[in-house]
């Protein structure tokens, strides 16, 4: 019996430590950043590429998720503003990025607030937060 307890205790440890986040129906790829400096905070889509991140995606309808909330003004309080950022760039480092979609030189990430919580509470998101960056500072965890 103690060994069946420590049989099952073992594999629901296991199961919570690999427990992945997912965005669109897909386990999504953990990424660091290297260059916080290589952010586009208001960049606007075109229709290219719209079309193609609209290619990548299970839903759709995430697009325009994801078009409404890369913008600075709908992030966190701590990280809204260019002068924020410049101030906070070292905890911005310890967000948990993951990989949405890339177009062009650029990729998208999601700062999800479930796997955030570790951060100071300015800089939880509250709802969707999607940064844009050059793909040359987006790097697999």
């Amino acid at each position: 019996m103690k060994h069946g307890i420590l049989l099952l205790l073992v594999a629901a440890s296991f199961t919570a430590c690999t427990k992945g986040f997912y965005i669109d129906g897909k386990k999504a790829q953990a990424v660091k950043i290297t260059d916080m400096g290589e952010m586009y905070s208001t960049y606007n889509l075109s229709q290219a590429e719209k079309t193609e991140v609209s290619r990548q995606l299970n839903d759709k309808s995430l697009l325009d998720v994801i078009i409404r909330y890369t913008k600075e003004g709908t992030w966190p309080d701590a990280v809204n503003t260019l002068d924020d950022r410049l101030a906070n760039r070292k905890t911005m480092e310890r967000y948990n990025f993951y990989k949405v979609a890339s177009f062009g030189n650029k990729t998208i990430v999601s700062v999800p607030s479930e796997k955030n919580q570790h951060m100071p509470a300015a800089y939880i998101p509250q709802g969707p937060m999607y940064i844009i960056f050059s793909s040359s500072v987006v790097a697999s965890k």
